[in-house]
């Protein structure tokens, strides 16, 4: 796949129950919420890992992150609370390519929305399809990330 011919979809995601760690750091932090994700829902993992992102821009050193999984169950475990994300209408793209170059593809879903004449919201979230393994980094060329930026009801 050539990440320039990857479309902007409009599409609407249902309610999804995650295991989730919400905190504010950098956005490479969320390497050990995952781990600890991991660690603690094993088998009840159900779907791929992503972030769900608070803040309205890029922040340096301060974002507001969670960093969730969806589970098959719910379970009982300190410090990971486990909720239903509610159903989002959204545009999304898929963006191929290290984490740190996915500002033009937020773009990319920006501009749509301006030619639509959509008011976006957050949280925007990255599904991470593709990337790192639990023991080799991978090519950072062929990480694969969904984008979803929610759109605000009319």
């Amino acid at each position: 796949m050539n990440p320039d011919t990857f479309e902007v979809v409009e599409k609407t995601v249902k309610p999804l129950m995650v295991a989730s760690i919400r905190f504010k750091g950098k956005y490479g932090d969320c390497s050990k919420a995952f781990s600890q994700l991991g660690r603690s829902m094993g088998r009840r993992i159900a779907g791929h890992f992503f972030n769900l992102y608070y803040d309205k821009g890029y922040q340096e050193n301060d974002a507001d992150i969670e960093s969730c999984v969806p589970i098959s169950r719910p379970v009982e475990i300190e410090g990971i609370p486990i909720r239903t994300l509610p159903a989002i209408h959204c545009l999304s793209l898929l963006h191929r390519g290290p984490y740190d170059e996915v500002g033009p593809t937020y773009e990319k879903l920006r501009a749509c929305a301006r030619e639509k004449n959509l008011k976006l919201t957050i949280p925007c979230r990255e599904i991470y399809l593709k990337g790192p393994g639990m023991f080799f980094k991978g090519n950072p060329k062929k990480y694969l990330t969904e984008v979803q930026i929610p759109i605000a009801e009319a």
